[in-house]
């Protein structure tokens, strides 16, 4: 009779235990709202394990000196930085270090700056190595859960009576209109989680009702991990689908958005020009023959895949040169050599078309200047030298150019040649055999230097072939002394690669580095326009910073507005390249992008917002949004060794989010180089 009593009240304990308990939520202190402990990959090659705090309070708090610590086996400690401020309902992530906890039995404490405990997670384990986390059921709750991560944004709301702030949901199709058998995609985004209480615990669904001539269809559907959604709808016939107009309704908690499309036998086209206006123009109104003629443009908006044709034709009309040039960062340039044999005197022509825009301008070739205009010349001071490009391929051309101040062309003195002299990052300079008259052997091996006259302008340039023979992979400076006056610049070299196409295109984060003069000179030429052919004035203008070779494998990149020549510039682009040096090892180095919230961009797991190469049939940016922003994302794909990718906004009128982004590179002990820039325009 006592066991019987005794198990009766057992049961009766396990029963009350049983009975579901609601979360509480957590609103009067900062919360560790969500922890992986074990990301995708081997934590100890990268630093990749986080921490999200959240604000669930109505005031900013001031967490500088904080800690969030491992209290296990590790108990590996990061102090917050001073300055540290997080603001109400936002989030911040945090890393630390490689293997910061331990995958098993783990509890992770929030310290305030006199080691109080502010909060704790309960006891978490993680040893499955994906992209599962521990995670409030939704921000500030009282319970975890073990599903998908979503750093940097909500783990979901409790929808209450209480909340005042209505979510926003959007909706959009892939198209305007729809032929019958296409498959229309309906998609959008919702601005937060939303969770009900009754019946049960659970997500607030979706609801997206799709309407048109005698049709209706009810559909309702979960966000995913990034806030997103998408369902599809066959236009078939014989499914009750019909010719006209369908409106797309969808309701989620208070918040409604609505889209439609049309479905018919013909498309309908819509009509949309992208206004476009470029302008082309010359270094200079007179040039004599043996000189370079330097052409520059520029475009207020970028068509893409769509290039500048131009043509050249002398004062009798031959044609002297034409081609077809890509702009970068919405400007492009090219030059032309005079040649000094049966010159034609008077004037060229320039014609350069755009899309639908055509442009031109003209320039006089007249003979040597007078000896008058010589006789003011002074004592050549400074040169300056670039090179046309900072990388080069094994057996590329390579074009050495500058101008030597205050140059005296009428002088006698023995040295009116520039002499360029090439040395390896080990000291060794490249060598070549010399030449022997009867060919056999013993020819002397002499060093491979190259010579260029100035013009009567002092400017000089010279196009030279970079030889397997002498040239082998790695870094070089070049050394340019023209009687004592020296200039250098550095370049690196690599060897040839079957990915030549993708290391070929041509767009906003490739070849501005290589083709770009110094900075001082190239933000003058975009700003600067002539008089006599400038067809529209610009207010705009463009800032790029560039950061060359970075070695390391954590680079920190941040982005904010700044002063720039007593101007206001905000970010537009953020783009980067890596090349890797050995072609063996192409698949074991690669990019990894972290935005501001921990959120992995670009990154060749499949977890990351985008993992392959973005260059599709019809697009060449994937389309994504990150911390509440929509992102154009283009992407080469981890699998080539020159690995490069942009970011930018969808939106032309806007800007990138004040934010520290962090650009990890994946790899052992193999050499890579990462180069990055920062695109910045005025606001207005």
């Amino acid at each position: 009779m006592k066991n019987s009593v005794l198990l009766f009240l057992s049961i009766v304990l396990i029963t009350g235990i049983s009975v579901p308990v609601y979360a509480q939520t957590i609103t009067d202190n900062i919360v560790i709202n969500e922890v992986d402990i074990n990301p995708t990959g081997d934590d100890s090659q990268s630093i990749s394990e986080w921490v999200e705090l959240y604000n669930p309070t109505d005031s900013n708090v001031d967490i500088s000196g904080w800690q969030i610590a491992s209290t296990t086996v590790l108990k590996k400690t990061l102090t917050i930085p001073d300055g540290t401020i997080i603001s109400p309902g936002d989030f911040l992530t945090f890393v630390n270090e490689k293997v910061w906890f331990t995958d098993t039995a783990e509890f992770v404490e929030l310290r305030n700056q006199n080691g109080i405990i502010v909060d704790k997670t309960r006891e978490i384990f993680d040893n499955d190595n994906d992209s599962k986390t521990w995670q409030r059921t939704y921000d500030g709750s009282s319970d975890w859960k073990f599903i998908s991560g979503t750093a940097g944004s909500s783990n979901g709301k409790l929808l209450t009576d209480e909340i005042d702030d209505a979510v926003v949901v959007t909706v959009s199709s892939d198209k305007s209109s729809y032929l019958f058998d296409e498959t229309a995609i309906i998609s959008g985004t919702v601005s937060e989680k939303l969770f009900v209480m009754k019946p049960s615990f659970q997500t607030e669904p979706i609801k997206i009702n799709i309407s048109g001539p005698n049709f209706y269809q009810s559909v309702s559907l979960y966000p995913d991990s990034y806030l997103n959604y998408e369902t599809t709808l066959d236009l078939i016939q014989v499914l009750g689908i019909s010719e006209g107009t369908y409106n797309v309704s969808v309701t989620y908690g208070d918040s409604v958005s609505i889209t439609e499309f049309s479905v018919g036998f013909e498309v309908v086209k819509e009509s949309e020009q992208i206004e476009t206006f470029f302008n082309i123009e010359s270094e200079k109104s007179e040039y004599i023959p043996g000189e370079l003629v330097s052409i520059d443009g520029f475009m207020s908006e970028i068509i893409p895949f769509e290039s500048v044709r131009f043509s050249i034709t002398d004062s009798n009309g031959k044609l002297v040169s034409s081609g077809n040039l890509f702009p970068s960062d919405g400007k492009f340039s090219t030059s032309i050599f005079l040649t000094t044999v049966n010159p034609n005197y008077g004037v060229y022509t320039i014609s350069a078309e755009y899309d639908d825009e055509i442009r031109i301008i003209t320039f006089d070739v007249i003979e040597k200047l007078s000896d008058e205009s010589l006789s003011n010349s002074f004592v050549s001071d400074s040169m300056i030298f670039n090179l046309d490009k900072s990388e080069y391929l094994l057996n590329d051309f390579m074009t050495l150019s500058g101008e030597i101040s205050n140059f005296d062309s009428g002088s006698n003195i023995y040295y009116q040649v520039v002499y360029f002299n090439f040395k390896a990052s080990d000291g060794t300079v490249p060598i070549m055999t010399s030449a022997i008259k009867d060919k056999s052997s013993g020819a002397a091996k002499i060093e491979f230097t190259l010579t260029a006259i100035p013009d009567e302008s002092g400017k000089f340039s010279i196009i030279s072939r970079i030889p397997p023979v002498s040239f082998l992979e790695g870094d070089y400076t070049v050394k340019a002394n023209y009687g004592g006056i020296i200039a250098i610049e550095e370049f690196s070299l690599v060897s040839e690669t079957s990915q030549s196409d993708e290391t070929s295109q041509s767009d906003e984060t490739s070849q501005s580095d290589e083709t770009s003069q110094s900075d001082e000179t190239s933000q003058s030429d975009e700003t600067s326009q002539s008089d006599e052919t400038a067809d529209l004035i610009f207010n705009l203008k463009t800032v790029i910073e560039k950061v060359n070779r970075i070695t390391d494998n954590l680079i920190p990149i941040i982005i904010s507005e700044k002063i720039i020549d007593e101007e206001l510039v905000k970010p537009r682009v953020l783009s980067g390249s890596m090349i890797t040096m050995s072609k063996d090892n192409v698949s074991d180095v690669n990019l990894r992008v972290l935005s501001n919230s921990g959120v992995c961009v670009i990154g060749p797991e499949i977890d990351c917002l985008v993992s392959e190469s973005t260059r599709k049939p019809g697009q060449i940016f994937d389309v994504i949004q990150v911390d509440g922003q929509n992102l154009n994302v283009r992407y080469t794909g981890p699998d080539v060794r020159l690995e490069k990718f942009s970011i930018l906004p969808v939106s032309s009128d806007e800007f990138l989010l004040d934010a520290n982004w962090n650009v990890e590179v994946i790899k052992d002990d193999e050499i890579s180089r990462f180069y990055y820039k920062l695109t910045y325009k005025t606001s207005q």
